[in-house]
């Protein structure tokens, strides 16, 4: 029987045999078909967003219920409402944010200039 036969890898200066090329090649493609995978994660700025904002909300909500359990009865009866909305909906009060800081440097570049 020989290498050919039980596809083992063949000593270093031979040929290599079908059974290794095949091999080889399956673990080529593993691999590669990893890279890509690793690369289309890197490049899927949306689902990584989406991943972020995610854990940013869940940390909102956590920190919003925090301090509203700190607060006396009534005043937290009143605040809840607000922080629900708010954990609900995360880009409202971020692009309120947002909006307060352009009109913030505007107003300041006016008052400078």
């Amino acid at each position: 029987m020989n290498d050919k036969e039980n596809g083992r890898m063949p000593m270093p200066g031979e040929p290599p045999t079908d059974e290794a090329l095949r091999h080889e090649a399956e673990l080529t493609r593993e691999e590669l078909a990893q890279t890509v995978a690793a690369l289309g994660d890197k490049a899927d700025v949306k689902a990584r967003a989406q991943r972020v904002a995610h854990e940013k909300a869940e940390e909102l909500r956590e920190k919003g219920d925090e301090l509203v359990d700190k607060l006396p009865d009534p005043v937290a009866e009143r605040v809840r409402p607000v922080v629900d909305g708010a954990t609900r909906r995360p880009l409202i009060p971020l692009a309120a944010l947002v909006a307060l800081l352009v009109v913030l440097r505007i107003w300041l570049k006016r008052r400078k200039g």
